[in-house]
C-alpha cells in the first residue's frame, strides 16, 4: 500500500490550509501517515510515513533541524508541521530539507490533523485495492493470457491498454533474504516505482516482475543498469518488446529465459533476451528432457565414466572447447602438460567412442555443453 507523495498533495491543497515549502520532492512514496510528537518515537517508525506534528515543541531552528534529520535518518516520507502565527522555517531548515529531498510542510494552527489523516487514509485504502486487482491483472495476463476477461478491464481502467507497447522484466537479489524477509528487494520495487513512467512491480516467489508501458527495450535497460550494475548480487532479465496485453506472456518468458540464464550461462547480471545469442535459439528448443536427452546420447558415457571412476574427463573436455580445441591453450588453461592433455584427450576420444574432431560431433559436443550450461 503506497501513494505518490504528489497524489496525496493534490487531494488535500484545496481543502486544507497546508504548503508545501521546500521543492517538490513529489517522488517520494507514502505508505502511512503518524502523529509525532516526541523525538525519541522516531526510532519505531518503519519508513515511508508522512509526520504530522502539532509543532507545541518547535522552540527553536536547532530543535527543529534536529526532529527533521532523525525523521530522514530513519527514512520518513516528509513532515507536516503547524506554525504558530508569525513563526516561519529559517533557510537553514530549508536548505538542508532540499539538499536531501525532504518534503517539509507548513500547516496553519487550526488545521484539523485528524480529517486530513483520514482523507490519506482513504486514498491509501483505495490505492492499495487498486494495487491489488493490478498486480492480480498482470499475474493473470502473465499465466492465463487467453482469459482476458481476468485482466483487461482492470488494465484499461488505469490506463494501460491494449495496444500499448510493453516489455517485462524479473528481477531477484536473494543474498540479501534473512530471516526478516528481503529489505533490499522491497527498497528496489520502491525505486522501480520512481523510475517507471508507467508501469507496474509486484513480487512474487522472492522475484520482482516487472511490466513496462510506452517504454522501449533501452530505456528499461538503462533504468534496470543503475540498480544491478554496481551490485553483482542483483540478478535482472528483460524480454522482448510486445504491442499487445495479450502478449505479456510472450515477453515475460522471455525475461525469464534471460534472468535464468545469468545465473547459470552468462557470467553477467543483466541480460536482454536479444542478447542471447545462440541460447536464444536453444531456449525456445529447451524441455527438461529434450535437453536432458541429447545431453546423454552426446556426453552420457563420458559424464557416467567420471562418475564410477572419479576422474575429470568431462571438465577437460569443457576446458578443450571453450580454448577453441587447442591443446596448447587448454593446456596453459589447466595448468596441464601438453603431452598428459594429449593422453587425456585420447582417453576422452576413447570413453566416447566417436572422433570429436569431426565437424559434426563438434557441434554436437558443443550443444550438449550450452544445454548443460542452461541448467537451472
Amino acid at each position: 500500500m503506497a501513494v505518490a507523495l504528489e497524489e496525496l498533495y493534490h487531494e488535500i491543497e484545496p481543502l486544507y490550509d497546508i504548503r508545501l515549502v521546500t521543492k517538490r520532492c513529489f517522488h517520494k512514496i507514502i505508505e502511512w501517515t503518524h502523529i509525532v510528537e516526541n523525538p525519541e518515537f522516531i526510532k519505531l517508525l518503519h519508513g515511508n510515513e508522512l509526520i504530522f506534528n502539532a509543532g507545541l515543541q518547535f522552540d527553536s531552528d536547532e530543535w527543529l533541524l534536529d526532529f527533521v534529520r532523525r525523521l530522514n535518518d530513519a527514512g520518513a516520507g516528509g513532515l507536516v508541521l503547524s506554525l504558530h502565527d508569525g513563526k516561519n522555517y529559517s533557510e537553514r531548515v530549508l536548505e538542508y530539507c532540499n539538499e536531501n529531498c525532504f518534503p517539509l510542510f507548513a500547516a496553519g494552527w487550526n488545521t484539523p490533523y485528524l480529517d486530513v489523516m483520514r482523507l490519506f487514509a482513504s486514498v491509501l485504502l483505495k490505492n492499495e485495492q487498486r494495487e491489488t486487482n493490478l498486480n492480480t491483472a498482470l499475474k493473470n495476463a502473465i499465466y492465463y493470457p487467453d482469459n482476458e476477461a481476468a485482466y483487461i478491464h482492470y488494465f484499461e481502467y488505469d490506463g494501460f491498454y491494449r495496444n500499448m507497447k510493453y516489455i517485462m522484466a524479473v528481477l531477484s537479489c536473494n543474498a540479501y533474504r534473512d530471516r526478516n524477509g528481503n529489505k533490499r528487494l522491497q527498497e528496489i520495487a520502491r525505486e522501480l516505482h520512481y523510475s517507471l513512467d508507467k508501469g507496474l512491480v509486484t513480487e512474487e516467489g522472492g522475484r520482482l516482475l516487472i511490466m513496462a508501458a510506452r517504454q522501449n527495450k533501452e530505456q528499461v535497460k538503462d533504468m534496470l543498469q543503475r540498480i544491478c550494475g554496481s551490485d553483482t548480487r542483483i540478478y535482472a532479465g528483460i524480454g522482448t518488446e510486445v504491442t499487445k496485453l495479450q502478449k505479456l506472456q510472450e515477453s515475460y518468458e522471455h525475461a525469464m529465459t534471460a534472468y535464468q540464464l545469468t545465473k547459470t550461462a552468462i557470467e553477467k547480471n543483466i541480460l536482454a533476451y536479444e542478447e542471447l545469442g545462440v541460447y536464444k535459439l536453444l531456449s525456445d528448443l529447451r524441455h527438461p528432457e529434450l535437453g536432458e536427452g541429447f545431453i546423454d546420447e552426446v556426453l552420457g558415457r563420458l559424464i557416467r565414466y567420471d562418475g564410477e571412476h572419479e576422474t575429470d574427463y568431462l571438465e577437460i573436455l569443457k576446458a578443450f572447447f571453450e580454448n577453441d580445441c587447442s591443446i596448447l591453450h587448454t593446456a596453459e588453461a589447466i595448468y596441464c602438460h601438453k603431452n598428459t592433455l594429449n593422453y587425456k584427450m585420447n582417453k576422452v576420444k576413447e570413453i566416447l567412442g566417436y572422433d570429436i574432431m569431426s565437424n559434426g560431433n563438434r557441434a554436437r559436443i558443443m550443444v550438449a555443453l550450452y544445454f548443460m550450461k542452461m541448467r537451472i
